[in-house]
């Protein structure tokens, strides 16, 4: 790995490592059994993930946990949401052995993500004296959204040596409709949940996002699927030019 990419990742570690502090520092649930619950459902979705076309990652359902903890849990909360869900989903169940680098990497880069996004929500809407879970909702899932897509293409970038504008565009569309649907759902979940009780919210949340995770994982599939037929054909008609012209 270049030694630009290693730097890379310990500026994130570094980042994650104060944001962890101040986790710590500022402990204090207000319902441990309640986030205890929800801390489990979080892992599960972490556990339903889904590997990219043409990169070394995955995505889960994990996200739309974490948008609904920073409407209705507190930051040290929300960012531990993020950080279990980073370690199921780089170490449950994986095709290869990860490298200690790249669970370093995903373990600093959602809770850096999570504390943006909380931070940035909370922030706005304090500033602007506004008690809108829709507004909190909206800029939580895009600071969310493009911090950790920024933050993952960058860094493949820097490990490959390719361009980042030819990264982050591909990782944007492989990633935006599941995370459009995702922030709808934890949108609407907080709305639902802020009046009600966590049982009510996590009744909405767990089997939309199982079915939305079902049918992207199929939709991604097919689409590689495709692209394999498209490339085979191409050879193909390439041996028989070939073939042809001699």
């Amino acid at each position: 790995m270049p030694n630009l990419a290693k730097a890379y990742i310990a500026m994130i570690a570094a980042i994650a490592a104060v944001v962890l502090a101040l986790v710590a520092f500022r402990w204090n649930p207000d319902n441990l059994k309640n986030f205890a619950l929800f801390f489990a459902l979080a892992m599960l979705a972490s556990s339903m993930k889904i590997r990219l076309p043409g990169f070394k990652t995955t995505i889960s359902t994990n996200f739309v946990f974490i948008l609904v903890g920073i409407a209705l849990f507190s930051f040290g909360e929300s960012v531990l949401i993020g950080l279990g869900g980073a370690l199921v989903q780089s170490l449950w169940k994986t095709r290869q052995r990860p490298k200690p680098v790249q669970v370093l990497f995903n373990a600093a880069c959602l809770p850096v993500c999570t504390s943006a996004a909380f931070w940035t929500s909370h922030g706005v809407v304090a500033m602007l004296g506004l008690n809108s879970v829709a507004v909190m909702m909206a800029l939580g899932a895009c600071v969310y959204v493009v911090l950790n897509t920024g933050l993952v293409s960058l860094v493949v970038s820097l490990a490959e040596r390719r361009p980042l504008n030819q990264i982050w565009p591909s990782c944007y569309e492989w990633t935006f409709p599941y995370f459009l649907v995702g922030a709808a759902v934890a949108g609407l979940a907080s709305t639902v949940g802020r009046g009600t009780n966590l049982w009510t919210t996590l009744l909405l949340v767990v089997p939309v996002m199982y079915f939305v995770y079902v049918y992207y994982r199929m939709h991604i599939l097919r689409a590689v699927l495709e692209n394999i037929s498209s490339v085979s054909l191409e050879n193909e008609a390439s041996l028989i030019s070939a073939s042809s012209g001699n």
